[in-house]
């Protein structure tokens, strides 16, 4: 097996005793120094860079130098491993790899480009939550940010992508427009153009209003550049902490299986994208509780004052008025009736009527955020509960409704026992009425069209790709799609999920989302550190100031291995 840290003759070239040990037996050091000729080797033979252009400054401290190297090594080896079991699937599949590692050892620009983006599609649903919440609280990003030392509009030259597709090379200083004005502060403004902030009707418009250097770009896209500063130096590094375990579940979510005439690609319900997200019964399906089941779920709550029973009424009478939608004894949307994204309109339109609700939304507590999938206002977050426990850090803990968000099987608007809403469970005098959408990764891949034509696709490095059967193998292609279109799977259909996954962009954004929850998985990230950690590393040249414990503990030697 090939290893990139063959280092142990740098230890004595550049290590002193009072900086570097190797580890023996169960000794470990307690207060580790490293030496930063010793880390710029390591990082520089993970990375393929020159080692004279690798310039740590003043970031080792004996305070932050075990974390800060662990991030570095982290973010390569992750890099390393995307490149080669990527270009694996690629080649088996006929399609075409990325491009060799340069003489260097240094991964191709297109590989790393596409890394990073697929990365950033996460940050990206983070930012536009962040942003759509400041506008609700009153109190812009674009200030804070400003309070917080972050720089506003593009810092660094970078390249993104149009509407259309196609890229657009944004240089530091380009301006953001919004229709005719430029995206900026009154204190940003100039004799040459007006400056506005967008609405947020304009950053949820199903047209895109926003352009930079005449190019129409997604509002995504535009917040990407707005706050690229904090982007790139907040939301990103607190993402790539999970990037190891994401590319290590990235390998094995679909697999190359033989058919007539090459290889296909078929997804892997074994793997921890699909295995942790949803059942997949493949006998007895139309038995009783035998229909599938998701972990995922997508959670929005509008709130409501109810103060002494303010709007108890005016709620029992809404609910009533939503029996074309759901069925309002449980709440669950009617099987052949609009989606949820459709009832959750119904009901802002009729809060926001004072003649039938007193004081529309509550947006006080700053918490009335959007999502960047729907577009729809009171979203809470992603959630993703396996045998009851969350994955990662749920962002309902604690609410009332927790307990019921993760019974739901279906989606609608959760019922409190009789009460079509729950209490706040931070202050007693707010309502909400909670709605939920139970995302299966079946329907994300295009399972709920039986003829193919909407299954998710393997992308090459040029312009190839193949559809992904959803199906075990070759023998039964499309098994999973048969059992996903029986009756009793039929009723967990989302007409939103189906409408949402014609822009494939947006399908991949929710995909990303939901495989970076499951990244947060103790076990699944223990399991993706032994694997990778094994593949790059040399256990004896880790065991050095403070890494046994962050890296060496997971490295297996050969033999093992090879097991």
């Amino acid at each position: 097996m090939r290893k990139l840290l063959g280092l142990i003759s740098a230890f004595s070239l550049t290590a002193t005793a009072s900086s570097i040990a190797v580890a023996c037996g169960s000794d470990r050091i307690e207060s580790p120094v490293l030496n930063k000729d010793l880390a710029r080797q390591i990082i520089a033979k993970l990375s393929g860079e020159d080692l004279a252009s690798i310039d740590f400054g003043d970031i080792f401290t004996n305070a932050d130098i075990s974390a800060t190297v662990v991030k570095m090594i982290n973010d390569l080896v992750s890099k390393q491993y995307g490149y080669d079991s990527t270009n694996s699937l690629l080649r088996n599949l006929g399609l075409t790899p990325y491009a060799d590692r340069d003489s260097s050892g240094k991964l191709p620009e297109a590989f790393t480009e596409s890394f990073a983006n697929s990365a950033a599609t996460v940050a990206e649903d983070k930012l536009f939550t962040e942003y759509t919440k400041s506008i609700s609280s009153g109190t812009r990003m674009d200030l804070s940010q400003l309070v917080s030392l972050y720089s506003l509009n593009p810092i660094k030259d970078t390249v993104v992508e149009a509407i259309d597709g196609t890229p657009v090379e944004v240089k530091v200083g380009d301006k953001i427009y919004i229709d005719e004005n430029v995206w900026g502060l009154f204190t940003e403004a100039s004799n040459d153009y007006t400056v506005i902030l967008p609405t947020i009707a304009q950053l949820t418009a199903k047209e895109s209003v926003f352009t930079i250097k005449g190019r129409e770009i997604s509002a995504k896209t535009a917040l990407r550049l707005r706050f690229q500063d904090y982007f790139n130096n907040s939301l990103m590094k607190s993402i790539a902490e999970n990037l190891l375990t994401m590319a290590y579940i990235d390998s094995n979510s679909f697999v190359a299986s033989e058919v007539a005439g090459g290889y296909e690609p078929f997804i892997n319900t074994s793997s921890a994208l699909f295995g942790k997200t949803q059942t997949w019964y493949t006998s007895n399906t139309t038995a009783t509780d035998r229909e599938w089941k998701t972990n995922v779920k997508m959670v929005w709550s509008l709130k409501f004052n109810n103060e002494t029973g303010l709007n108890q009424a005016n709620a029992l009478k809404l609910i009533d008025n939503l029996a074309s939608f759901i069925n309002t004894a449980t709440g669950e949307l009617k099987p052949d009736g609009d989606g949820l994204i459709a009832l959750m309109e119904k009901v802002i339109e009729k809060m926001n009527n004072a003649s039938e609700f007193d004081g529309g939304i509550y947006t006080a507590d700053d918490s009335n955020a959007y999502d960047s999938f729907f577009n729809q206002e009171g979203f809470k977050g992603l959630t993703v509960y396996e045998s009851g426990s969350s994955i990662g850090t749920s962002p309902i803990s604690g609410a009332n409704y927790e307990d019921a968000v993760k019974n739901a099987t279906k989606a609608g608007m959760l019922k409190n026992g009789p009460l079509p809403y729950f209490t706040d469970s931070s202050n007693g005098n707010i309502a909400e009425f909670v709605f939920v959408l139970p995302v299966y990764m079946i329907e994300l891949l295009g399972g709920s069209d039986p003829s193919g034509a909407s299954n998710f696709t393997i992308k090459d490095a040029a312009d190839g790709s193949k559809p992904v059967n959803l199906g075990p193998s070759a023998v039964n292609p499309d098994r999973y799609v048969e059992i996903w279109n029986q009756t009793n799977n039929k009723a967990f259909h989302s007409k939103d999920v189906q409408e949402l996954i014609t822009n494939d962009s947006a399908r991949r954004a929710l995909i990303n989302q939901v495989k970076y929850v499951v990244s947060q998985d103790s076990t699944t990230s223990s399991i993706a550190k032994t694997t990778l950690y094994s593949r790059y590393l040399d256990a004896d040249d880790i065991f050095y100031a403070g890494l046994y414990s962050q890296i060496g503990t997971y490295i297996r030697n050969e033999a093992e291995s090879d097991e």
